[in-house]
């Protein structure tokens, strides 16, 4: 599903890759910082397993008012994740707290000291990042890494 209007083309692509149906948050801000109101879901998701990705997670404030959402609209399991979680402030107490089931991120950016949770489960992108310097080095493809 898609967290906003913004990345829709994007999850478009994945759902039709994978066979599956699309949903879209209509979220809303309503001030200069990371706090966001999901006003509307676009799709059906009484009784569906759900999938929400974003590129960064900063406070995870708007993360945590979809998957909110998406347990009013009768999600039967929330699975979670982004590139970037930065996981300032108390994000990842949010996360506890919230009804996401498992929440998957990379290692781009370290946890902050001393915070962790049980949700949470981190994939590396060491291998990825070394297959592309060796690329470029070599005068090679990277794109072709995507495949």
């Amino acid at each position: 599903m898609a967290p906003d209007v913004g990345s829709a083309t994007e999850a478009g692509y994945y759902a039709r890759r994978l066979q599956l149906p699309l949903v879209i948050m209509d979220k809303r801000r309503h001030a200069d910082d990371e706090r966001a109101e999901v006003t509307n879901v676009i799709g059906d998701i009484q009784d569906r397993d759900a999938l929400l990705f974003d590129d960064e997670v900063l406070i995870g404030s708007s993360m945590m008012e979809a998957v909110r959402m998406l347990t009013e609209r009768g999600a039967k399991r929330i699975m979670a994740g982004c590139t970037h979680g930065v996981f300032s402030g108390d994000a990842i107490e949010r996360i506890d707290a919230s009804s996401v089931e498992t929440f998957v991120r990379t290692n781009t950016i370290p946890l902050p000291e001393g915070q962790d949770s049980a949700k949470l489960e981190t994939l590396s992108v060491a291998n990825f990042f070394g297959d592309a310097i060796k690329a470029i080095h070599h005068g090679e493809s990277v794109s072709r890494l995507l495949d």
